[in-house]
């Protein structure tokens, strides 16, 4: 989405929901998403002068499935871990 400096961070953001979620889901069903979303940062060790963060975007969607049931959801993050060396 883009990149800020706050403080002295360098941010870079991503809003999730613009991932393919009718794929993941699979569903052909238009998403909605809730007005209010939030974010979670994620900050990394880094060699670079300033820090890095990485903020996620989110918020809680919904489609309506093939039995006209109303299906709730929210983006999950997954956290990696670095390479032991």
């Amino acid at each position: 989405m883009g990149s800020s400096i706050e403080n002295g961070t360098t941010v870079i953001q991503f809003d999730l929901r613009k991932h393919d979620f009718q794929q993941e889901l699979g569903t052909t069903a238009p998403i909605c998403w809730r007005k209010e979303s939030y974010h979670v940062d994620v900050h990394e060790l880094s060699t670079f002068h300033n820090p890095m963060t990485y903020r996620f975007i989110v918020a809680q969607g919904s489609y309506v499935n093939g039995k006209d049931q109303r299906m709730y959801f929210t983006p999950t993050i997954k956290a990696s871990r670095p390479p032991s060396i």
